[in-house]
């Protein structure tokens, strides 16, 4: 399984308690997620994942987006987290409002990876969910990832 606390730090998670929108978190997510993993250029790389997101909104139900793009150049996959425990507008299926936005950006070269990072993300259950957005910070955010995905690979 791929572990995607791997690829976390914890400049990269935001808390955004009061966002109400994607055109409020996305630039904050990608520009943090740059600036956290050293990535160049925050404005093309944003440029690329509202592309994307304008092609087919991201959001997966349960309360998870996961806002993505294959960017070249890089070298691995990175990832970056918002928190939004209000709640934000992606149109999603479920109803539910989004509450924790996944960035993932991966090396155009790299499809498996880009597609085990989504499948990845694409198990956590509605009560993980819970326990992210009651994340206090990056550190805490990290510690609770962790712990979940050492229960995945054991399970």
């Amino acid at each position: 399984m791929l572990r995607l606390s791997e690829r976390m730090v914890p400049g990269a998670v935001l808390r955004l308690p009061e966002a109400r929108s994607r055109q409020e978190v996305l630039p904050a997510l990608v520009r943090a997620a740059c600036s956290a993993h050293g990535l160049a250029d925050p404005d093309r790389i944003l440029s690329m994942v509202l592309e994307r997101e304008s092609k087919m909104p991201t959001a997966v139900g349960l309360g998870i987006a996961v806002p993505h793009a294959r960017i070249d150049g890089l070298a691995d996959l990175h990832v970056g987290v918002a928190i939004c425990a209000s709640g934000l507008d992606f149109p999603v299926s479920d109803g539910a409002p989004v509450r924790l936005a996944i960035l993932l950006l991966s090396p155009t070269s790299a499809a498996g990876l880009h597609v085990k990072a989504l499948a990845a993300v694409g198990r956590i259950s509605a009560d993980r969910v819970e326990d992210l957005v009651g994340s206090r910070d990056g550190e805490d955010f990290l510690a609770r990832w962790g712990l979940w995905e050492s229960r995945m690979s054991n399970a």
